[in-house]
């Protein structure tokens, strides 16, 4: 190769035919040609570092260059070349240096295209990714050419070795600044004498041209010193700050070169005979007046108008005949030049346009919303010639214009990449165009493609223009950006109304699209490219000998920096324009994202770039698909066949997280039930990732002849309907790897089956105890493992997946829970229940020598908590889901589910104790705050450890372990307290209660929060003992009041007890009264309370009193009886008289208080006033006790209130109405009223009144009076409380006697006058009342003013002792006078 200090006498220029050998002027003087260093095998970091080592390679000047002191964008200096000789190996034939696969690398891939990592790439690339770089892709060869600002690379990209045979060229004239341009350069078509092409390369700033008309023969020749292939030249007459932009290859017509001030020149590296010649002219002005040079009319269209240096591309395209090319030019803002070229430099003006305002006014239409952006944002970015001589089915399958027919070299047929800007925001269209010379200056705009998928702007700092492919057959074109490639379809779509409206506006309807996006990363941007054409689409049979890459589908070819050379390939180009084309799908983008993203060397990039155009109920839709096939290995990316599925299904379970992840950073809103079955999905597989950890295990700890362990008799008992059934046929004999390929998805149906499969063994006997022991064990591992890690995966992703696993959202939110199904929930209980049979019979070892391996075994007894815990937790969950159901079905299992658990959170723990497992019992009951099943526990191992010791014995070492591992426990118990609270404490005094009795409770050392005296506060059977620890522990005498209050008013039975309990609970108050006086406290709310309460005592005594007192009048007539039952008898035969036999019920109700009665239980007030109104007691009641219906009123008073003491009020006068005949006493004919006054005196009436007026005097507000025919009424229509829950024949006939009683009443009042008799029985009683305590007041008054004291007294009881009298009815004939010797108007 060619160094700058071995040239200072000027470029050389090849003047002879490469065929000839030219003599070397001398060793040392000879004139170098360009060096180029060729590599057979791959160069690595050791072939710089040691230089002195043999190499495959020619070199003319050593560039053996320290790899690690390379500066990214630095200059290299060349040094002073070393004369290093080596050997040359063989070369290979052209056939050989592709293998047998490419051996590339799939870096992402769906139904329409693949995108993969070629492995071919130099090692000094590979090593220097951080310098600036550009190149080109040449499929046409095979080769690819990367610049740098000091070398030149050159390499077939297709080789299937990751170094690949490389040509590396010291450029002759480097760069002097890292900040200029890089070199531009091209592959030149082979000469007639290699099959391999030459090589120009361009200095843009300073013009310097090196060419080698062949890669491989460059060093070779250089070697043996026979001629010079490289030829050197530099380009005169450029501008001061001018560089070269652009090299475009219009082979075999040459190359034109674009300059930054917009001018152009044609370089021809061949002279007329085909021999290395380097010739530059620019192009002068062929269009004005002036003359001179060819070319001049490209140089007149481009630089004398008022745009300059704004070319935006030029490309060559065919030409008609051999030799000729058209080259096409186009501006920024729209301007396009064509010209044919002519080997040579020969030239003619085809058109010349500007189509700035027709491009403008075609994509509006295409677009309407382009009218938001500015029009003047208008920018061409590039073109590409329209392919010609398609193959007419490719043409009628595109959806560009007729000009796809025509092959005339006046017709320019472009596709154009134009974009509009605004702000960060740019919209891209690919525009179809064609240019005409019979349209002269008029441009015709095809179709107009909007490109949607990509909206990023153009990079100012990228390596590489944009660039525009539209390979044959003219189906798909390509987009590359410096980080994207946007794949776009350019077919027919299907025919439909709207495709067919669309089409007559020229808009391609939406068909596919796709954008490749790389990463943001400064050292990885696109920096060339290329394309892969397939053979056989119209191309001619030299062309396709020509290729090196036999591609069947169109290709873009990148060359990314850093990673290498990138190939996207469409899968089938027919299929875009089939009648179902293929789509970007939101399953198709999670599929990318999935499989290809959880590689972190993927230089793709599948999230954070852009929003999906798909709505988020698509997106989770596509998800579920998506996790679906990943568990069942219903998706191609998964390979069925595994070498080893343990890497198998850890990548399925990563494959799952990598979705999830890509989901949650498209930041979609996804419903719940989505995520949750996505959830589902992640944890049944890898619940299945341990199962065949497991299985493995299982395997190795069985004998060689016990192979077939519980996994496998698993999968083959699951019914065949419930999982995917292997072809022997087609090779499928591994029934396991089988399951475990397509049937994870049903891992609950696997797990519930562990139970089935004992059963059956156990049942069938096709195993031993052993066997059956060791399949039990692995049936208790699985089940308890697989629930136990897919609750814990479930905890540990929720937050990744957007769930709470502690909230159960209604209706059809959630899923139902697949780790408690009810047919798994119902085997796990019967596997549960069927280990407590299996430990009953085998945990105590037997005398002899047992089969059952004593280790699994212990190890079952060890698992047994974990799994019995499972299934608690099963029942709570599905019984939690079911309750926010709307499935009644599930309702109802989740209620069975409920009651289940229930019974069992108690029952199962407390089995455990049985087993010593009491730790394990504990923490279960924690687990699930089971204070029931805690509290028993906790008591019953504390019991158990003091029985211990006193059968040890308190005074061994034994016992007093015993003793003291009580206390501890004790004290830890008196710590849960602490932690739980009452709920846990009243738990464990009633076990503690029930096994030993209240003094436990009373002398439990470690309550420290007074659990004790509210657990007996709250046991109302428990008040006699709670009033006592209030007064004793407590010191809490208003409590203790309370209490016994409590328990006298409302739960005492007995009326002897309830008297005392009251008298007691008096007793308190008052004493708490005279407390408070003696310190002298003011009057409280709690004093005024107080007298409340005695209030309550006091009338509640009173009843006590009245009911006392009706027993005494009772207690004559049971004396002689022998039991209770002769008891009952004669007090119901005796005082029970008055009461109609035909009325029963009345009978009955009168027999069931007088029970009572004669029971001492405190009788209820309406039963009291039955008894009082309904019995016949003897005369001397009146003055022993009192009248029995002014006792009644009494009670009615003291107890009642509102209506039922109304109610009462009225049946008490009701009774006492009837209990006369007043029809009788009515009858005043030929009676003396003395007589009658007899009569009157003897009735009930007459005496109550007595009474009730003489109470007056004491309490002036008791006036309980009932007219007669105010009374009537009362419960004949519905009865009092009592009778609520009495069946309806019963209360009938007790409405039949009520009925009868106020038809009676209706009687007297109706035909005796006893409203009447009743007033005035009232009036005069009143007034004959008043009078003599009148009278016996005055005449005391007098006596006792003159007269002693005593005397006084005297007269004072004697007025007593009438008011008596009176009051008992045995009152004097003088007394009866007075009742009627009133005046008239009394």
């Amino acid at each position: 190769m060619f160094s700058s200090a071995l040239h200072e006498g000027g470029p050389a220029k090849g003047t002879r035919s490469s065929r000839r050998r030219q003599r070397p002027l001398s060793s040392d003087a000879s004139v170098q040609q360009p060096k180029a260093k060729r590599q057979r095998v791959p160069l690595s970091e050791t072939t710089f570092v040691n230089p002195d080592a043999p190499s495959e390679t020619y070199d003319v000047k050593s560039d053996q260059i320290d790899l690690l002191g390379i500066k990214r964008d630095g200059i290299e200096n060349v040094g002073v070349p070393r004369k290093e000789l080596s050997v040359r190996s063989k070369k290979p034939k052209p056939n050989d240096r592709a293998g047998k696969g490419d051996g590339s690398i799939v870096l992402t891939s769906n139904n329409a295209y693949t995108v993969s990592k070629l492995p071919a790439l130099p090692d000094r690339l590979r090593a220097d990714a951080q310098n600036r770089q550009h190149g080109a892709v040449y499929s046409s060869s095979g080769y690819a050419l990367e610049l740098t600002h000091t070398h030149a690379f050159v390499w077939p990209y297709t080789s299937t070795t990751p170094s690949p045979e490389t040509f590396t060229f010291a450029l002759p004239y480097p760069s002097k600044h890292a900040s200029d341009p890089l070199p531009l350069g091209s592959l030149v078509s082979p000469s007639a004498s290699s099959d391999e092409p030459g090589l120009v390369v361009i200095m843009p700033v300073s013009g310097k041209i090196a060419y080698w008309e062949s890669i491989s023969s460059a060093a070779t020749l250089d070697f043996i010193r026979q001629q010079r292939t490289g030829v050197e030249d530099s380009i005169s007459g450029m501008f001061s700050g001018e560089y070269m932009s652009q090299i475009v290859n219009a082979e075999s017509a040459g190359f034109v070169l674009v300059f930054s001030s917009g001018r152009l020149a044609y370089m021809n590296v061949r002279d007329a005979h085909g021999r290395p010649g380097i010739s530059v002219q620019f192009l002068r002005n062929g269009l004005s007046n002036a003359g001179g040079g060819i070319f001049g009319s490209i140089r007149h269209a481009l630089s004398s108008s008022a745009i300059r240096g704004d070319i935006a591309a030029v490309r060559a395209s065919h030409g008609v005949n051999v030799g000729e090319k058209v080259i096409v030019a186009a501006t920024a803002k729209g301007k396009l030049h064509s010209w044919k070229v002519h080997r040579g430099g020969h030239h003619e003006l085809l058109t010349d346009t500007n189509s700035h305002d027709t491009l403008v006014e075609a994509i509006q239409k295409a677009d309407p919303t382009i009218s938001e952006f500015p029009l003047d944002s208008l920018e061409v970015i590039d073109f590409t010639f329209v392919p010609r001589g398609l193959d007419k089915k490719y043409a009628d399958m595109s959806r560009l214009s007729e000009a796809l027919s025509h092959a005339e070299d006046s017709i320019q047929h472009l596709l154009l990449l134009a974009s509009f800007t605004v702000k960060r925001h740019t919209r891209y269209f690919l525009v179809e165009v064609v240019v005409s010379q019979k349209q002269g200056k008029e441009v015709k705009v095809g179709s107009v493609r909007p490109l949607t998928s990509y909206t990023s702007p153009m990079r100012t700092a990228a390596l590489m223009k944009p660039r525009v492919y539209l390979p044959r057959p003219a189906l798909i074109a390509f987009v590359v950006f410096d980080r994207a490639v946007v794949i776009a379809s350019m077919a027919s779509p299907p025919d439909s109304p709207d495709s067919q409206l669309q089409e007559d506006s020229h808009i391609i309807p939406a068909t596919f699209e796709d954008v490749v996006d790389f990463r943001d990363e400064d050292c990885l941007q696109i920096v060339g490219s290329g394309i892969e054409e397939p053979m056989g689409h119209g191309l001619a049979q030299d062309e396709i000998r020509a290729h090196k890459s036999k591609a069947k589908n169109p290709t873009a070819v990148l060359l990314l920096q850093g990673v290498g050379t990138v190939r996207v390939a469409i899968s089938d180009v027919d299929k875009f324009a089939s009648e179902k084309p293929p789509e970007v799908t939101a399953k198709s983008k999670l599929e990318q994202a999935v499989f290809f993203g959880i590689r972190d060397d993927n230089p793709l990039v599948f999230q954070g770039k852009r929003d999906l155009p798909f709505s988020s109920e698509e997106i989770g839709n596509a998800a579920i698909e998506l996790s679906h096939e990943i568990v069942s290995s219903k998706t191609p990316y998964i390979v069925h066949l595994p070498a080893s599925l343990d890497n198998n299904m850890k990548s399925r379970v990563g494959y799952l997280d990598g979705l999830i992840g890509y989901v949650n950073a498209l930041n979609v809103s996804l419903d719940t039930r989505t995520r949750w079955m996505l959830l589902y999905n992640a944890e049944k597989m890898a619940v299945a990732s341990w199962i065949w950890q497991k299985h493995e295990q299982f395997l190795t700890d069985r004998p060689k002849d016990a192979k077939k362990n519980l996994i496998c008799e698993t999968v083959d008992y699951i019914n065949e309907h419930q999982k995917t059934e292997p072809n022997p046929a087609i090779g499928e004999v591994d029934s396991v790897r089988h399951w475990f390929i397509n049937d994870v998805w049903r891992l609950d149906i696997f797990v519930a089956w562990g139970y089935q499969v004992i059963k059956y063994a156990y049942t069938n006997r096709t195993t031993d105890q052993a066997g059956i022991n060791r399949l039990l064990w692995e049936a208790v591992t699985i089940n308890n493992g697989a629930l136990q890690h897919a609750h814990e995966y479930r905890h540990q992703h929720a937050r990744s997946y957007g769930v709470d696993p502690r909230k159960t959202a209604g209706g059809n939110a959630i899923p139902e829970p697949w780790t408690s199904r009810p047919f798994l929930t119902n085997n796990l209980k019967r596997l549960v229940e069927f280990c407590y049979s299996w430990l009953d019979n085998y945990a105590t070892p037997s005398a002899g020598e047992s089969p059952i391996d004593r280790r699994l075994l212990d190890n079952l007894k060890e698992l047994l908590p974990s799994l019995t815990g499972q299934y608690l937790t099963a029942l709570t969950e599905y019984s939690a889901w079911a309750a926010m159901s709307d499935d009644p079905q599930a309702q109802e299992m989740g209620k069975t589910c409920h009651q289940h658990y229930l019974s069992d959170v108690y029952e199962k723990i407390l089995k455990l104790k049985e087993y010593g497992l009491w730790e394990e019992a504990i923490g279960l009951a924690k687990e699930h705050k089971a204070f029931n099943s805690l509290a028993d526990v906790l008591v019953q191992q504390i019991l158990a450890l003091d029985q211990e010791a006193l059968i040890n014995g308190a005074a061994t070492s034994k016992g007093e372990e015993n003793f003291n591992l009580a206390d501890v426990k004790k004290r830890r118990m008196g710590q849960l307290f602490d932690e739980y609270g009452e709920e846990l404490a009243f738990n464990a005094y009633e076990v503690l209660l029930e096994n030993s009795g209240i003094q436990a409770v009373l002398e439990f050392p470690y309550d420290r929060n007074g659990y004790a005296t509210s657990f007996l506060r709250t046991r109302p059977e428990l008040a006699k003992i709670s009033w006592i620890n209030d007064i004793e522990r407590e010191k809490d005498i208003d409590h203790a009041a309370e209490t016994l209050l409590n328990l006298g008013l409302t739960r005492e039975q007995q009326v002897w007890n309830k008297k005392i309990e009251l008298s007691l609970g008096k007793l308190a108050l008052m004493a708490e009264e005279s407390e408070q006086f003696a310190k002298g406290d003011d009057q409280s709310d709690d004093e005024t309370r107080n007298g409340e309460n005695l209030d309550k005592i006091d009338r509640e005594l009173d009843l006590i009193k009245i009911q006392d007192g009706l027993y005494s009048q009772i207690l004559p007539t049971i004396e002689e009886a022998v039991d209770e039952a002769a008891e009952l008898e004669l007090a119901v035969k005796e005082h029970g008289a008055l009461i109609p036999k035909k009325f029963k019920a009345l009978a009955q109700i009168f027999e069931d208080g007088m029970s009572r009665l004669l029971k001492h239980e405190a009788l209820q007030p309406l039963t009291l006033i039955d008894l009082l109104t309904l019995s016949k007691l003897p005369e001397s009641h009146f003055t022993l006790i009192g009248g029995q219906f002014l006792l009644a009123l009494k009670v009615a008073k003291y107890s009642l209130k509102g209506e039922d003491r109304s109610n009462a009020e009225r049946l008490i006068w009701r009774r006492n109405l009837i209990r006369d005949d007043w029809i009788q006493v009515n009858e005043t004919n030929e009676k003396t009223d003395m007589t009658q006054l007899d009569v009157v005196g003897e009735t009930a009436t007459y005496r109550t009144i007595y009474q009730l007026v003489d109470q007056q005097h004491s309490d002036e507000n008791f006036r309980p009076y009932v007219k007669p025919s105010d009374a009537l009424g009362v419960f004949t229509d519905s009865l009092d409380r009592r009778f609520d829950k009495m069946d309806d024949t019963f209360r009938h006939r007790l409405l039949d006697a009520m009925k009868w009683e106020d038809a009676k009443l209706k009687e007297y009042i109706e035909k005796a006058r006893l409203d009447e008799w009743y007033l005035t029985t009232r009036r005069v009683v009143e007034y004959t009342v008043a009078n003599e305590y009148d009278r016996i007041t005055t005449a005391t008054t007098l006596q006792t003013n003159g007269s002693s004291l005593g005397a006084g007294f005297r007269d004072s009881l004697k007025l007593e002792a009438e008011i008596n009298a009176r009051f008992g009815g045995i009152a004097g004939a003088e007394g009866r006078r007075s009742l009627f010797a009133l005046p008239n108007q009394a």
